[in-house]
This record gives C-alpha cells, structure tokens and sequence, in this order.
C-alpha cells in the first residue's frame, strides 16, 4: 500500500466556472510549487489547473485524489496569482474563468505536452535597440524625463495629456526604450486592431524591430508561441488589444495604455471588465510605472490626477510645429441643405476648394450603412430587425437591410410589408449616403469609405490607410474607426456631418464620449501645415451645446470641470460606485417574475439605492428580453459583495441569463 505522508497537500485553481479551490495530493519529491500549471481529475473529466496556495484545510489525505501531471513550464508569477484573484473579486467574475483568459491559447492536452527544454525563443534576436529617436522638444523632453524618474519609484501611474499629434507615442518611446535597456518586458495596450499596424511602423522605425503582435486575428499557433515568449522571455515588447493584459509577463516592466479613454477597453460580452483599470491594478501589483495616454481623457482619469492618485504630464502642442486646427460651428438652421441632402452649402463650398488645391479632406458621420431607418410614406411601417427591438439599417451597396445589434439581415425590396406598397423611404443618413452625395457633387473624386462595414479585415484596412496616407483619395468618408489617433500629412479639413449625435439621449456618459470623439476626429485636420492653421465644420441644429462650445474653444478644462459638476451633483462617477445587472430571458413573463422576486430580496443597506427593475433601453436583442437594475453606493462601499451575496440568496431558473457590469459604459 502506498505511504500517504510521502504527499503533500495543494489547492489547485480550475480553469471553468469555479470560485474556489479545490485539494489534492502531490508527491513531495515532484516540489511542486504555487504557480506551476497542472492536470487534475474532477469527477469523470481532467481539467487544467493552476496551484493557487498551500492547502489551509484540514483534511484526511485518503479522502483526495492525485495530481495527474505537473505541466514543465515556468512558474505563474506571484503578482499575476493576485491579478487574478482581485479581477474576480472586482469584476463579479469565476477565477477559474480568468484563469481560462489567462492560459486561453491551450486545452489540457496542448498544454500537457510543452516542455521547456524544447521551447525556441520568438524574436528574441531582433530585440536590439537601434536608439533611431525623433528628436524631442521641450514639453516632450520635460515628460519623459519625469517617466524615467519613475522607474526609480514604486507604481507610478502617469496621464500623458497631449493634443492631437504632440508625439505622445515618440515621448512614451522613451520609457520602452528604458526596459528594453535594462532587459525587461513592456506591454502596450491599444484600443482596436486597426491601430496595431500602423503603430507597428513607428515602432518599428525608432528601435528596428517589430514587437510582438497580439489581437484577436493572430492565428492560434502563433498565439501559442507569444505566450510562452511572455512566459519565458526576460526582454520583450508586446503590443495587443485588451486581453494581452491576460498574457503570463515574467518580467514587466512597463504598461502603457494608447488612447485610455476609447471605448473598446472595456469588454461588453462574457466577463464585463475595463482593461484600463486592470492594467492600473496589475501595474501596482508589480510596482511598476503605467502610463495612460490620450489627447481627450476619461473623466475618471482626470479625476484621479485630481486627488493627485496619477501624475499629469501636459503636451500643449504639436510636435510637428503647426498649430492646433480653427473649429467654426455651421448653424443648421441657418444653413439648410437642399432637399434629400446632408452637406450644407457651406461645407460644399470648403470641400471643392480643397478638392481644386489637392488637398484631402475627412467627411465625419458616426453612422454606418446608408439609413439608418427606412419607413413606409403610406402606412407608417418601419422597417425593423426580428430579433431585437431596433430598426435595419439599409447598406445599399450590398442591397440589404442588416441589425447592427445581432446581424440579421434581409433583402432590400421596394414594396412595404405593413400595406404592400411601394411607398418605402430611407430616413437620415450613414456614411453611404454621404458618399452619394459626395460622388454626384464630385463625380471625378476618389473616396473611400473607412467604417468598420469595409475595413472588416486587417489586410484591408492596411492598405485603405496606406492609399489614404499615400494621396491616392481625395475623399475620406468614416465613422469613429477614423478618429482612433491616424496621422495622414495631406488630411487639412474635417467637416462633422452630424455635431448632434451624442449630445442628447439618457446616458450617463454621452457628453464625454460626444466631446472624446468630436475633439479627436477634428485633430487629424491640418497636422503637417506650417503657415496655416487645419480647418474643421461641425454642422449642429443646437450651436448654444455646451460640448461643441468647449470643442470649439479648445477649452478641455471647462468641459471637466463643468461635468465634473455635473456627475457630483447627480452623485454618479466618479463620486459614487455603480454596477448594473442584465437580465434576459426568452420569455417575457418568465423575465419579469424573476426580476420582480431578486427586486424582493434586494439588501437594504444605507448608502445603497437600487433602481429598477426597468426594462432595457432596447429591451429585446437576439431574441432575449432584457430588464435592468441599477445598483448605486457611495465611494466607501465595497458594492461588489453586496451584489454577490444579493445574487447567491436568490435561486436562477436556467431560462434566465444574468451578467454583471461593474462600473458599466454602456446603458442600452
């Protein structure tokens, strides 16, 4: 019979759905240690684990079952174990599900069969630094010198605020190049993989090599062999989308986060959470500088430089010596368009100017497709998706109507389904429209039309950007994929077809993600004049907006301070904490009983309001209704575990759906 005591005990975190640990038995001589990954039996199945902690439980050692293996890899740093465990604890989340994001590349039986001795390092020897630097100017030159100082110190984390093209990346260069010199891994985070190959280049042409790459496009066996670089790796850099936060770093030691205040850092499906404020935690677990970059940031993150939590590194101007674009306001009212278009004559008149001068020009619409709406003239039938409450929007190109929430999609037909007349008519326009329009005014023109309907893959937008930034379009018509810190030499007017589009609705943030977006589309205008200022057109029905004044004004201060009031006022954040939870279900009735049951069992604690159940803004999407609570506490309160404990009072039937979003962006 084999001697027990010849094993010890070990929790092993599951990779799947579980919170806690789980025991098992170890051979001593095997040494097996907190952070090796490993292959369990659990129930009928082998799963992947990680060993999480020594055993704290006193249980009898016949009553467990054996490690399988013990995976020959490097061990999972200790700062990465508690990476894991507080991004569960914050974002409501399994750990075994973050541990899943962490090993994502692998299933148990991939994973079982690596082996140290026979990995091969990836780019290692390119990883040379040329020191190739743009000279820097003086505010340039200031901020750097401050983020070398802070790898002398313990977790710094630095907003590097600069305006449209002051060379934010060239100035944060300055601390890769610190690591890279002093053999240690860096991680940039950038919002979209759009921006990745157009960063590649600059890159690539300050220190000569190519960073590693990682997005959602790598194919599996090449994220295989960049995870294990980041495992076994000492000197890297590594540029990705948010869930390279996820990759095992060994020895970082910088994380920088390009455009902080984009949108796409926060994840909206499966585990909700905000890969800017993780990589905030995460940095501070290693104690290593983070630098959070961004010409219009959040308004958290302008808050925290506030209560002096961040360090503000200030770029007032543009690196390449020209000055900061003219907004002029085009009233609407004062200057309609002709029928059935969207360009005022104004507009018109500044784009035939610069189309005779070869210059480029960007025409802004946020709005995909060519209509948004299409409705009957005889009958009042709108065109609307199956499977959600919200209207198809008409592409005319491929001659369908598609529902940007769920994809479904049907052919366009000239006859209306409500009376069976043909009295069907497209209302507002997209970008498609725009570029009718722009085709009928300029039927020689070359335009391109930059929006996520045609830039859909890598390859493509590669080479739309290079013919944009070769001259090759005269044109550019696109949605906010365009906005996302583009440098194009040729590109000297922006008109905004629709300065109205994120000024009214019922979201929190509407005005900071109108004011983001507005200021950054008018900064890719006029980066490379010298003797003349870049000249941007907003056309607006509502002039007297507080948000287009500040644009226009180029006073970002005025616009944080006065939503900073607002958002204290309101108490919404950052002044208080808030969680939203989204319910669906198949069946309406079933939706409602059980929201109106956890609505029963809410807690009742001071300082907590819980405002619902209501239904969605769009309270039925991909054939599931949707109701929503609200869940609001001052700053002091840690709301995620009364959430939790709500939640675990309360059984869920398998026909309903739950998710939790810890400080959510996105209200619909």
């Amino acid at each position: 019979m084999e001697n027990i005591t010849n094993y010890q005990i070990v929790s092993v975190l599951l990779s799947g759905p579980y919170n806690k640990t789980f025991d098992y038995l170890v051979e001593k001589t095997k040494q097996a240690k907190v952070g090796q990954i490993v292959i369990v039996p659990f129930g009928k199945q082998e799963l992947l684990g990680l060993i999480f902690e020594r055993s704290k439980n006193k249980i009898k050692k016949e009553k467990l079952k054996k490690i399988k293996s013990i995976v020959n890899l490097p061990l999972i740093s200790k700062p990465f174990l508690d990476f894991t465990e507080f991004f569960a604890s914050w974002n409501c989340a399994y750990k075994g599900n973050v541990l899943k994001l962490m090993v994502s590349p692998f299933d148990k039986k991939s994973i079982q069969n690596l082996d140290y001795k026979n990995y091969k390092p990836i780019d290692e020897e390119k990883a040379n630094v040329k020191g190739n630097f743009k000279k820097l100017n003086f505010y340039q030159k200031n901020a750097s010198k401050k983020i070398l100082n802070g790898f002398n110190k313990n977790s710094n984390c630095f907003l590097l605020d600069g305006v449209a093209g002051s060379g934010k990346t060239e100035t944060y260069f300055e601390g890769v190049n610190h690591c890279l010199k002093n053999n240690k891994q860096v991680l940039i985070l950038l919002p979209e993989i759009g921006l990745t190959s157009d960063w590649e280049e600059r890159f690539k042409k300050t220190f000569g090599f190519k960073p590693l790459v990682w997005h959602s496009g790598i194919t599996k066996s090449k994220k295989k062999k960049i995870w294990l670089s980041s495992l076994y790796n000492k000197k890297l850099v590594l540029v990705g989308a948010r869930s390279a936060l996820f990759l095992p770093f060994n020895n970082l030691g910088l994380i920088v986060v390009d455009e902080e205040h984009d949108l796409s850092f926060k994840q909206e499906e499966g585990i909700r959470y905000h890969a800017r404020d993780m990589a905030i935690y995460l940095a501070s677990k290693i104690n290593i500088p983070i630098i959070l970059s961004s010409a219009t940031p959040s308004v958290e993150t302008i808050f925290n430089v506030k209560l002096k939590k961040f360090s503000s590194l200030y770029l007032p101007s543009r690196a390449t010596g020209s000055d900061l674009p003219e907004i002029q306001i085009i009233d609407m009212k004062e200057n309609p368009t002709s029928s059935g278009n969207w360009l005022s004559d104004v507009m018109l008149k500044e784009l035939l100017t610069r189309y005779k001068n070869n210059e480029q020009s960007l025409i802004f619409l946020n709005r995909r497709g060519y209509s948004p709406l299409t409705l009957c003239k005889n009958c009042g039938h709108r065109v609307q998706c199956n499977n959600c409450n919200s209207w198809l929007v008409e592409h005319k190109k491929e001659k369908i109507y598609l529902c940007h929430y769920c994809g479904y999609k049907k052919n366009v037909t000239g006859d209306c389904e409500g009376c069976n007349e043909a009295q069907l008519v497209s209302c507002g326009p997209g970008v498609e429209k725009i570029i009718e329009e722009l085709s009928n005014c300029f039927p020689n023109a070359v335009i391109e039309n930059f929006s996520s309907d045609t830039i859909n893959k890598l390859d493509h937008f590669t080479e739309s950007l290079k013919k944009i930034k070769s001259g090759k379009v005269d044109f550019i018509v696109g949605t906010q994929i365009i906005a996302k810190g583009y440098d194009i030499p040729n590109l000297n007017f922006v008109g905004i077809v629709d300065g109205d589009i994120g000024t009214y609705g019922g979201d929190l943030r509407s005005s900071e993600k109108c004011f983001q977006l507005l200021t950054q589309v008018s900064g890719r205008a006029g980066r490379h004049l010298k003797k003349k200022r870049g000249l941007v057109y907003l056309q607006t029905y509502n002039p007297e907006s507080l948000v287009l004044k500040t644009i226009k004004e180029m006073n970002k201060d005025k616009f944080y301070e006065e939503e900073l009031n607002f958002r204290k006022q309101a108490s919404m954040p950052p002044f208080s904490r808030l969680i939203s939870l989204i319910i669906s279900s198949k069946y309406e009735k079933t939706l409602n009983e059980f929201s109106y049951n956890l609505f029963e069992c809410a807690p009742k604690y001071k300082d907590v309001d819980i405002l619902g159940p209501a239904p969605a803004p769009l309270n039925f999407v991909r054939g599931r209704y949707r109701n929503r609570f609200l869940v609001r506490s001052n700053k002091k309160i840690y709301l995620q575990n009364i959430v939790r404990d709500w939640i675990s009072s309360i059984k869920i039937p398998r026909s309903i759906r739950l998710s939790i979003d810890v400080d959510p962006y996105n209200f619909m």
